[in-house]
């Protein structure tokens, strides 16, 4: 009987203590630049895959501003194609980070192209991306942060 009492008593007060490991972030989460990179499967053409994807890598650079906008960014993809398989460019873009750390980002390539991804702020150094495009195949990102304003800021 003792023994039932005590885990009661030890179930009710991890029920009521609070969250000490609750995330609060916000879009001040992602601040300064971050060192990106992916792997994932590229849609192709019969001709180069009789499966209809070939893999891919990418890595790039990210500047977040802590203030939902990414301000500039550059990429190298890379995979199986008919004419070589690297490409290079930039981007802009925005992002939203809710309380509970996940979020959302649109990339913009300035030509009318644009990637919706949602992510995962991990840390205040480090996030997740997946892409969100319909159709698309799955592409995965990983994002350090390399510099930035205060580099030991917490997550807000």
């Amino acid at each position: 009987m003792f023994t039932q009492r005590m885990l009661a008593v030890a179930v009710l007060s991890l029920a009521t203590a609070p969250d000490l490991y609750a995330a609060h972030c916000s879009n001040a989460s992602l601040n300064g630049a971050y060192a990106y990179s992916a792997q994932g499967f590229g849609e192709v053409t019969p001709d180069i895959s009789s499966t209809g994807f070939v893999p891919f890598a990418q890595t790039g650079l990210a500047v977040y501003d802590g203030n939902g906008h990414i301000t500039s960014g550059t990429f190298t993809y890379s995979t199986t194609t008919a004419n070589g398989g690297s490409l290079r460019g930039k981007f802009t873009g925005t992002y939203t980070v809710n309380d509970d750390c996940s979020g959302t980002a649109t990339a913009d390539l300035g030509d009318g192209t644009l990637f919706h991804l949602d992510l995962v702020v991990q840390s205040p150094s480090t996030y997740t991306l997946i892409n969100t495009e319909p159709g698309a195949f799955v592409s995965v990102y990983l994002g350090r942060r390399i510099s930035g304003e205060d580099q030991t800021a917490e997550a807000k």
